[in-house]
C-alpha cells in the first residue's frame, strides 16, 4: 500500500518594498529611474538643509550691516562703561592720594612742632638742673626733679621719646621707649599706628612739661614757706638780715605763671625769681646758723632762769643775767654757735669763764667752769667743748652759768633757745 506524501507548505516571501520610479520622457524616449525610499528621504533632507542654509545666508547678507552696527554699539557701551569706571577709580585714587598727602603734611607738622617743644624742654631742663643744685645747698630735697626725655628722631631707624617715673637728676635714666617713625620706602607704618605713636609721644612731652612746671612751683612754695618762718623767728630776735629784694612781695613768695609751652627765656626768667628766693633763704639760714640757738648742756635741767631773783649770798633781789644748768663737776660745756674765743680765764664773779664772739655784736659766756678747754683767739664750732662744769667764782655749787649778750648787754637766753627749737628743722 502506498503512502501518500503530505503536501509541502512553502513560506511566503514578504512583499518587496515598493520603489519610487522617476520617468523622464524626451520625445519618444522614455527613461525610467527607480529610487529607493531612503535615497528619496536623504535627497529631501538635503534639499531642506540647502534651503535653510540658503535663506540664512540670504538673511545674513541682508541684515549683516544692522547686526554689525548693533555689535559695535554694544562694544562701545561696554568700553564706555569701563572707561567711566576707570575714571571714577582714578578720581578716588587722586582723592585718597591728596588726603594722604594732607595727612602726611599734618603728621610732619606735628612732628616738627614736637621736636621744637623737645628742644625747648631740653633747654628748660638745663635750667632746672642748675636750680636743683642750688636747692640742695639750702637743704631742700630735689628728688622730684623731672628727668629729661630723649628727643624723637626722624631717621629711618626709630629713636624714641620716653616716659618714666621721677627720679633724682643724677640717677640713671631707665625709661620705656615710644618709637616715632616717618613714612619711608623701607618701612611704613599704618596711619593708625603713626597716629597712636604720635599721640603717645605728645603725651610724654606734655607730661615732662607739667613735671617741670610743677617742680619749679613746688620749690617756690617750699622756699617761700621756709624763708617766711625763719625771717619771722629772726625778726622776733631782732636779727633779721638784709635780703635782696626784701619787700612784701618777695617775702610773700613770687607769683610764677609758668606755662607748659613757655619758651626757655620766659621759663628762665621765672626760675631766676625762684633762684633769688633760694639765695635769700640761704642768707637767712646762714644768719641763723651763726646765732647761739643751741643749749650748752642739752640734757641738763635748768635750775635758775634769767631775771630778778633772790641773791644766794646777800639774800635780796638781784638781777640774774643768764640761766643756770645743774650738772656735776666735770660735765662738758659746749659752744652754742660758731665763733672766736675772746676770754678763757678766771674772771671776777664768774670764776673760770669762756666768752665767745659770734659776730654781729652777739656773744656768749660759760661761767663757774672747773677746767678751761680752749684758749683766747681760738675758733670753735657749734658743739665744741669749751670747758668742764664746776663751782669756781661766786657759786654755791657745781653748775654752768650761761649768758647771751647783744652789744655787751645781757638778754634772756631762753629767747634764743626757743628760737633754736623752731629753726633747727629749717636749717
Amino acid at each position: 500500500m502506498s503512502t501518500a506524501t503530505p503536501p509541502r507548505f512553502v513560506k511566503a516571501r514578504p512583499p518587496r518594498k515598493q520603489r519610487y520610479r522617476i520617468l523622464i520622457a524626451h520625445g519618444k524616449e522614455i527613461r525610467e529611474f527607480h529610487v529607493r525610499p531612503w535615497a528619496a528621504a536623504a535627497t529631501a533632507a538635503a534639499g531642506i538643509l540647502f534651503g535653510v542654509f540658503y535663506f540664512a545666508a540670504t538673511g545674513y547678507l541682508v541684515f549683516r550691516d544692522d547686526l554689525l552696527a548693533a555689535s559695535f554699539a554694544r562694544q562701545a557701551r561696554i568700553q564706555q562703561a569701563y572707561e567711566d569706571r576707570i575714571a571714577t577709580l582714578r578720581s578716588d585714587i587722586d582723592r585718597l592720594t591728596s588726603r594722604q598727602l594732607i595727612n602726611q603734611e599734618a603728621f610732619e607738622g606735628r612732628l616738627a612742632k614736637l621736636l621744637g617743644r623737645q628742644e625747648a624742654l631740653d633747654a628748660r631742663q638745663d635750667i632746672i638742673a642748675s636750680l636743683s643744685q642750688t636747692v640742695r645747698s639750702v637743704g631742700l630735697a630735689s628728688d622730684s626733679a623731672p628727668l629729661p626725655r630723649p628727643r624723637p628722631s626722624v631717621d629711618e631707624k626709630p629713636d624714641s621719646i620716653t616716659t618714666g617715673s621721677i627720679e633724682p637728676l643724677d640717677a640713671p635714666v631707665k625709661l620705656a621707649s615710644v618709637a616715632l617713625r616717618t613714612n619711608t620706602a623701607a618701612e611704613k607704618l599704618p596711619v593708625s599706628d603713626e597716629a597712636n605713636r604720635m599721640a603717645e609721644a605728645e603725651s610724654s612731652i606734655e607730661a615732662l612739661a607739667r613735671e617741670q612746671v610743677d617742680y619749679v612751683a613746688d620749690i617756690a612754695e617750699e622756699v617761700t614757706a621756709r624763708s617766711s618762718k625763719i625771717a619771722a623767728v629772726l625778726g622776733k630776735l631782732g636779727r633779721k638780715p638784709k635780703l635782696d629784694n626784701d619787700d612784701e612781695s618777695a617775702m610773700g613768695g613770687p607769683y610764677i605763671p609758668l606755662d607748659e609751652d613757655s619758651d626757655p627765656e620766659a621759663f628762665r626768667a621765672n626760675v631766676d625769681v625762684v633762684a633769688a628766693q633760694v639765695e635769700n633763704l640761704a642768707t637767712l639760714q646762714k644768719a641763723a646758723s651763726r646765732l647761739p640757738l643751741a643749749k650748752p648742756m642739752p640734757s641738763a635741767p635748768i635750775t635758775s632762769r634769767y631775771g630778778a631773783r633772790m641773791d644766794p649770798f646777800l639774800h635780796r633781789l638781784a638781777m640774774h643775767a643768764g640761766i643756770d644748768f645743774k650738772a656735776p663737776t666735770g660735765s662738758p660745756a659746749r659752744a652754742t654757735a660758731p665763733g672766736k674765743v675772746t676770754i678763757a680765764a678766771y674772771t671776777k664773779g664768774y670764776g673760770n669763764m669762756v666768752e665767745i664772739d659770734h659776730g654781729g655784736g652777739v656773744s656768749t659766756r660759760y661761767a663757774h667752769l672747773s677746767r678751761l678747754m680752749v684758749k683766747p683767739g681760738a675758733y670753735v664750732d657749734t658743739g665744741t667743748i669749751v670747758g668742764q662744769t664746776g663751782s669756781t667764782g661766786r657759786s654755791t655749787g657745781p653748775h654752768l652759768h650761761y649768758e647771751i649778750r647783744v652789744n655787751n648787754k645781757a638778754i634772756d637766753p631762753m629767747a634764743y633757745i626757743k628760737a633754736g627749737t623752731e629753726l633747727t628743722p629749717l636749717l
